[in-house]
């Protein structure tokens, strides 16, 4: 029987932790046993362990080697931001941790893994008849630490110049990280096959220096369609105020001003359509944080933060349409999940987005990844209001055909057994 030892930094907080949770739930439904170890468990599964300093000595070697991450970050100032700092050197202060806790495996599954796997550790220490799958949520693995490059192309190099920690040196963090990463990478003695959950972040990976060459699959994220389900948006729609014939669209981002989920560029384009929209629209968001201050035309409620899937179904049956503006994004888990609430979603002709919505039949993609083009696809969509039910209707349709989790468990499977026929190749 294989051994397979699922990695991911958190069990449920955020999108990659539910996206792997899925997956850690589709497997155990169609019987492949493995383990599941995290940095921190906030669920109540018993099927999951969290790697945890247990004693005085091991916090402290902990500390020093989070210390080390910290001391190559403080370097530069673009990093020192309050929140989340979307860069990460591949340092983790559980390495140690981490490998006590190991049981033992025959295919790692990694995910998103910052904080959790230390790369120049992790990689070296194992042997060769360990394979490896990983499964990509945004670019950090084969980037020189930024999570999402935007525009910038050193990927596919060697890094350096890095726009995000603002240097205009070759030889800085970023450059140092690549270089690691594929001193580590070369170390693993096992094969390696990387997953992607979209076509975009797919044609990423081939293109970056690290995993060009290596194997590269398309394995979409899973929604869980018994819990993510139609439900009846009234009761929250009275809780804020919002009548029953008002035009709802809905937004919805762990943090409220993440500049690359794009709620400021919806806020452009209700702007830019306000003469043409109807009298009664409001935009409803909900997330953590505040509303960026952006001057808006039409009415927006908040929501606040939705803790489980029982308050997604709530705030998602409250919208008659979902916007995912997002700047940059691989499988964004709210059209999945809107889609199994049966919800049509307008959102950007880039990233995983196309992978997910079928215009005009789930929802309508705006040409381009600005404004303008948001408008475009929001002026569509509002002119085909009395549409929307039925296109909601076709995307849950979709997802219980193509995202259910025990679908994309079985594919995972199959890979399971392919990389276990290689890495015994090996022996």
């Amino acid at each position: 029987m294989m051994r397979i030892t699922l990695l991911n930094t958190f069990d449920i907080a955020g999108g990659a932790a539910r996206a792997a949770y899925r997956l850690h739930q589709g497997l155990r439904e169609i019987g492949v046993a493995h383990q599941f170890l995290v940095a921190r468990k906030d669920s109540d599964d018993p099927d999951i362990t969290p790697v945890r300093p247990r004693d005085a000595a091991e916090q402290a070697a902990w500390a020093a080697r989070e210390g080390e991450g910290q001391a190559e970050l403080a370097a530069y100032p673009a990093l020192q931001g309050p929140g989340f700092v979307p860069f990460h050197s591949g340092l983790a202060g559980r390495a140690d941790l981490l490998e006590d806790r190991l049981p033992p495996t025959d295919i790692f599954h990694l995910h998103w893994v910052r904080g959790l796997v230390d790369w120049p550790l992790f990689f070296r220490r194992r042997r060769p008849d360990q394979g490896l799958v990983w499964t990509l949520h945004d670019q950090n693995p084969f980037t020189g630490g930024c999570h999402y490059a935007d525009a910038c192309r050193g990927f596919t190099m060697a890094c350096g110049r890095c726009p995000m920690l603002g240097s205009v040196v070759a030889d800085d963090l970023s450059a140092l990280v690549l270089a690691r990463k594929r001193a580590a990478l070369a170390a693993f003695p096992g094969p390696v096959h990387i997953v992607s959950p979209s076509r975009w972040l797919a044609a990423e990976a081939a293109n970056s220096r690290l995993f060009a060459g290596l194997p590269i699959h398309v394995i979409p994220n899973a929604v869980d369609i018994r819990t993510l389900v139609p439900a009846d948006g009234a009761p929250l729609r009275r809780r804020l105020g919002i009548a029953d014939d008002v035009l709802t669209l809905g937004f919805v981002s762990h943090l409220l001003a993440d500049p690359r989920k794009g709620l400021d560029l919806l806020m452009q384009a209700l702007n830019q359509l306000a003469p043409s929209l109807p009298d009664r629209l409001t935009l409803l968001v909900a997330g953590e944080g505040e509303v960026p201050p952006v001057p808006l035309s039409v009415p927006c409620v908040n929501a606040g933060p939705q803790s489980g899937d029982g308050d997604l179904c709530g705030f998602y049956a409250a919208c008659d349409l979902l916007v995912v503006p997002s700047r940059q994004d691989n499988l964004p888990n709210v059209v999945l999940e809107a889609m199994a609430c049966a919800r049509p979603v307008v959102g950007f002709d880039s990233g995983g987005v196309p992978d997910m919505i079928m215009p005009g039949v789930t929802g309508f993609l705006a040409p381009g990844s600005d404004a303008d083009a948001l408008a475009v696809g929001l002026a569509a969509a509002v002119r085909r209001r009395a549409d929307l039910p039925a296109m909601g209707q076709a995307g849950r349709q979709r997802a219980e055909r193509e995202y259910a989790p025990v679908v994309q468990a079985r594919r995972y499977a199959a890979l399971y057994v392919a990389v276990d026929r290689e890495r015994k190749g090996r022996r």
